[in-house]
């Protein structure tokens, strides 16, 4: 389910070896792309909402993407088995269409967008709540306490932007189902058979599986139509190339590569993230929470690579 790159992905195997100051190089790299990427998509979606809606610019998102990757991976697909497929397009419907479509539907449904992607950004949490399930993969003691850390600095970065509204009170339990969505997808890749399949293959499988879904919710929204703008256009490629290509392939590259606390621990980060850089680029208050969630968030960091 990867956008990294075209080299094969194995869920169960680890990683070559690396020399300590490289590994950590690497991985503080490889966690800090996959917290921006995740970020960005918050970022294009506030961007977009200014051209079109939600499911329109959705749907479009993966119809460009699905047909930047066709011809990269259309040699590899027919090499493989129809159970390999089937298990991809599972995880894409669970990880793209369930965790995406959960979340705009509640903002759509009056839900407010703050108080949604705090809900949403209780992933980590559910990662590491359900690790037990994965073999090796069981948070223990100092671990504990370095969730502990993670929870808390989220809590406080985001706490500004709760809002109770007027939204149906089973409106709340979508991004919920979202976090579920995504958490089921996370813990069934992981546990998965080691089988190779190169990376952006997996990737066109599961957005091939999701774009029915996107397409009958954008058709509810109103048209499948594109709108024909420079900004809906830019905010389309936005999403493809940072949050889909990029956001998706770190996620799963860094979950192949290190153990579940480590990328929940990571993904901690991505409110107050994604707060800095809508202050950088639309002018949003920066509230001083956001830095003290950081600093919290950090020192909880290190914790989840201890035992």
């Amino acid at each position: 389910m990867n956008g990294q790159t075209a080299e094969t992905v194995d869920a169960t195997s680890p990683p070559p070896a690396l020399p300590v100051s490289g590994s950590r190089w690497v991985s503080g790299v490889l966690l800090g792309a996959m917290v921006l990427s995740w970020s960005s998509g918050f970022i294009g979606y506030r961007y977009a909402s200014e051209h079109s809606g939600v499911m329109l610019v959705t749907f479009w998102r993966f119809v460009l993407a699905a047909l930047l990757l066709f011809p990269w991976v259309s040699g590899s697909l027919r090499h493989l088995s129809w159970g390999i497929v089937r298990q991809q397009m599972l995880v894409g419907l669970l990880a793209i269409a369930g965790f995406i479509a959960a979340i705009a539907l509640s903002i759509e449904l009056g839900v407010a967008p703050g108080t949604s992607s705090l809900i949403a950004n209780l992933l980590p949490l559910g990662i590491v709540l359900s690790a037990g399930f994965i073999p090796g993969q069981r948070t223990r003691g100092w671990q504990w306490f370095g969730v502990a850390l993670c929870i808390a600095g989220m809590l406080v970065a985001s706490a500004a932007s709760i809002e109770i509204s007027d939204a149906p009170i089973w409106a709340y339990g979508l991004p919920a189902l979202a976090v579920i969505s995504l958490t089921a997808a996370t813990i069934y890749q992981k546990k998965s058979a080691p089988v190779s399949v190169p990376a952006m293959t997996s990737l066109f499988i599961q957005i091939c599986a999701a774009l029915p879904v996107f397409a009958v919710l954008s058709m509810l929204e109103g048209s499948t139509a594109p709108v024909l703008s420079a900004g809906f256009g830019a905010a389309v490629l936005w999403l493809v190339v940072c949050s889909t290509l990029g956001g998706y392939g770190f996620y799963w590259l860094c979950l192949q590569r290190f153990n579940v606390q480590s990328v929940s621990g990571a993904l901690f980060l991505t409110p107050p993230a994604t707060m800095i850089w809508a202050y950088v680029q639309f002018g949003d208050p920066l509230s001083g929470g956001a830095m003290v969630g950081v600093a919290l968030t950090l020192v909880g960091l290190p914790f989840l690579r201890k035992r």
